[in-house]
């Protein structure tokens, strides 16, 4: 009768996701979530390894590894990796980011165990797969990854705001897929040696979901998992901080048709007591039709093009973004037109209709990350390493619903500091519109 009730209790709640968590003896972390409405399962596996866990020389390393683990491994041969998955049904994909680096599959039910001893063999045995072939292969995969990305239109601006928005020790300062000279002299050795370090079952988590029982695939992870070494706890990793951008003006000149202007100002990182109230501050600000700067500056009067606010939460800082585009205006009128909207917010502040609009933006948000299979496996691994409870959306909703109209006042004066944030322009190359006295942004 109490697991019925508490059943029940879980189907209360759209938010509250049922799933169990394991450790098995090496470590390794395990979210299960069962979901008999499909007949597929999607695995997600996360490493604690970004970009901010880089020494210098190694800058892009964690971002190779996304591409060296589908090379081979001890009992998987080079190209098999994508081969034997997408003959099975099933296929895959992976992210890095400066937090973690992540890789996830979708497969037919009836391919867990090749899907799992895909995983267990690059997570233990990678080693035996990585050659000087491989490496010098996926380094210029890398390289021309890196052209590509950077030869479109804006395709510099995140890597920009990286190195103008942090400060110069600060792990998150350089950009994930790393530069030129360091991917273009990693060594083999310094290579497995990266790996050795981090890919281990100690930094990681694997979340499966969609249709398997429990007891079953739990059994199947100890099975393909449970011979992986343990090799130890993963590197201590750098606290979170609050770091201010240093405040200064940049400029990047790029093959662009409009001008933008990004406005950062300090932020908070992941698991601050600000985080729920900056969240619904974005969307108050701007979030569409009805939202105080889109209305003044987008659909009331066509003043820009396009108009963005968003906190920007990572593990070990954040930052606050306005993010402004214009066809003709220049910078320096467009942040004047902005301070002034701005100004008109702390003489009417938010109504209780506008903050609840926010809550329900943001409880449809995670509502629709927990709809597909994949991005469920996501949140739930996201949950486990962040909040220890791999179902924590509710208590996150719980948080949001507790800003109060006060609350968005308060965080508003006190992090949308005018003297204490930097600005980014991207203007057309030979544009003059940037703000005045702009420092060039230079990306290695």
């Amino acid at each position: 009768m109490t697991l019925l009730l508490a059943s029940v209790a879980l189907a209360a709640d759209p938010l509250a996701v049922e799933a169990t968590t394991h450790v098995l003896p090496n470590g390794l972390r395990v979210v299960l979530s069962e979901d008999h409405a499909t007949d597929t399962i999607a695995l997600h596996i996360h490493y604690g390894v970004g970009g901010r866990d880089e020494r210098p020389g190694e800058y892009g390393c964690a971002h190779l590894f996304e591409h060296l683990m589908f090379e081979g491994s001890a009992n998987v041969p080079n190209n098999a990796f994508d081969e034997w998955l997408t003959s099975a049904g099933g296929d895959n994909n992976a992210f890095t980011s400066e937090d973690e680096t992540a890789y996830h599959m979708t497969f037919p039910s009836g391919a867990l165990d090749l899907a799992l001893m895909l995983e267990s063999d690059r997570m233990g045995f990678l080693d035996a797969g990585l050659d000087q072939a491989n490496l010098e292969n996926q380094q210029k995969v890398v390289l021309q990854e890196r052209a590509e990305g950077f030869g479109e239109p804006h395709g510099r601006d995140w890597d920009a705001l990286q190195i103008v928005g942090w400060p110069a020790d600060h792990g998150y300062q350089h950009s994930v897929i790393g530069t030129i000279a360091d991917v273009e002299g990693f060594q083999l050795e310094g290579v497995v040696d990266f790996w050795r370090r981090h890919y281990k079952p100690r930094n990681a988590v694997l979340t499966l979901v969609g249709n398997f029982e429990t007891a079953e695939a739990l059994e199947r992870v100890q099975h393909w998992f449970g011979d992986v070494p343990d090799t130890g706890p993963p590197e201590p990793r750098a606290p979170a901080a609050l770091p201010e951008p240093p405040v200064a003006h940049h400029r990047v000149q790029d093959d662009v048709e409009d001008r933008t202007l990004i406005v950062m100002y300090p932020g908070v990182h992941d698991g601050h007591e600000d985080v729920p109230a900056l969240e619904l501050l974005g969307p108050f600000l701007s979030g569409g039709r009805g939202t105080r700067l889109d209305d003044a500056l987008y659909y009331d009067r066509s003043v820009l093009t396009t108009v963005g606010a968003w906190s920007s939460v990572s593990e070990i800082g954040g930052h606050f973004l306005l993010y402004l585009q214009t066809d003709d205006l220049t910078l320096p009128k467009v942040l004047k037109k902005v301070d002034k909207e701005l100004k008109k917010v702390t003489k009417a502040p938010p109504t209780e209709a506008e903050l609840e609009r926010a809550k329900r933006g943001y409880r449809a948000d995670l509502l629709d990350s927990i709809e597909g299979l994949e991005s469920r496996a996501e949140v739930l691994t996201d949950c486990l390493r962040l909040r220890g409870e791999a179902s924590c959306l509710p208590a996150e909703m719980a948080q949001v619903e507790a800003v109060t109209v006060a609350d968005l006042e308060r965080v508003m004066a006190q992090y949308l500091n005018p003297t204490k944030r930097a600005t980014l322009s991207i203007v057309p190359r030979e544009d003059d519109g940037a703000i005045e006295g702009a420092n060039d942004v230079e990306i290695p």
